[in-house]
């Protein structure tokens, strides 16, 4: 397993790729080994061979004015119901596109609209045992939080429920993850300072005033609710935790960090009971 100054195994990039510098999130297939990621500026979601390396094209695009995406922020892999989650910030909105969607390709459904309280989406998952979506939005003047919906919802939806409030301790919010098994959202609670001010000589937003951190909560949990776990303070070295990742069957959070620019990895036997996920051998 990689620990400290290590390189990759192998490196996707050139202008064959297709990628550019925005691109906010990643998502792996395990099932078809493929992975998927989107690009902001280039409003497209490009799909790769997992194996891929160098530059290598991707082997499916998506992207074109009947796909409607505009400015992709983030993906997940919907493999049970073989779709592609696209979420993004400025069309406020989620969108499913068929898994195997290639080219100028209109979504199968869209959530999107006043009713759903979406605005900048920085996160999409899905859990395919209650069949629910689960999406992280961030507003700078509605609500800043974690919004549940039916999986299949469609249109100006309102969410099923919204995880949002001073005790839920979430100001900035990225990705999430759900651990289907328990009903479990893991959130990347990004948090810190707002925005760069260099006028009024405010603080530097690496000041970490509100280190984020990642927060558990139930699938069911709604309101202003604290979470049933976190990771967070010096040891974890965590100050703005921007992705998250799971590995229940070695017991394992995966997050990314702005301020390191490092990949950390904790061991969290307490979040994966033994009963739910035997221990991988």
């Amino acid at each position: 397993m990689a620990n400290g100054n290590e390189g990759p195994v192998r490196v996707i990039e050139g202008q064959g790729t297709k990628l550019s510098r925005t691109m906010h999130g990643i998502a792996y297939d395990s099932v078809h080994d493929e992975i998927v990621v989107p690009v902001h500026l280039g409003g497209a979601v490009l799909v790769f061979r997992a194996s891929a390396t160098g530059e290598e094209a991707p082997i499916r695009i998506i992207q074109g004015p009947h796909t409607h995406i505009l400015r992709p922020e983030t993906v997940n892999v919907d493999v049970k119901n073989n779709e592609i989650v696209v979420g993004e910030d400025v069309g406020q909105d989620v969108m499913f596109f068929p898994r195997e969607a290639n080219g100028d390709v209109a979504p199968l459904r869209t959530i999107r609209g006043p009713k759903t309280g979406l605005d900048e989406v920085r996160g999409v998952t899905v859990d395919p045992v209650r069949n629910l979506l689960v999406v992280s939005s961030r507003s700078g003047k509605g609500t800043t939080g974690v919004f549940i919906f039916n999986r299949t919802d469609n249109g100006d939806v309102a969410p099923r429920s919204v995880i949002a409030g001073p005790k839920s301790g979430i100001i900035r919010i990225r990705q999430v993850e759900v651990e289907p098994e328990q009903g479990k959202i893991f959130v990347a609670v990004k948090n810190n300072v707002e925005s760069y001010r260099f006028a009024d000589g405010s603080p530097s937003p690496w000041n970490p005033d509100k280190p984020g951190f990642i927060g558990v909560w139930d699938i069911n949990d709604n309101g202003d609710v604290p979470p049933r776990g976190v990771i967070k303070g010096p040891a974890s070295e965590m100050v703005w935790p921007a992705g998250v990742a799971l590995n229940p069957g070695d017991r394992e959070v995966y997050t990314i960090d702005s301020v390191s620019n490092g990949m950390y990895s904790y061991y969290m036997p307490e979040f994966f009971p033994a009963e739910k996920h035997p221990k991988r051998q």
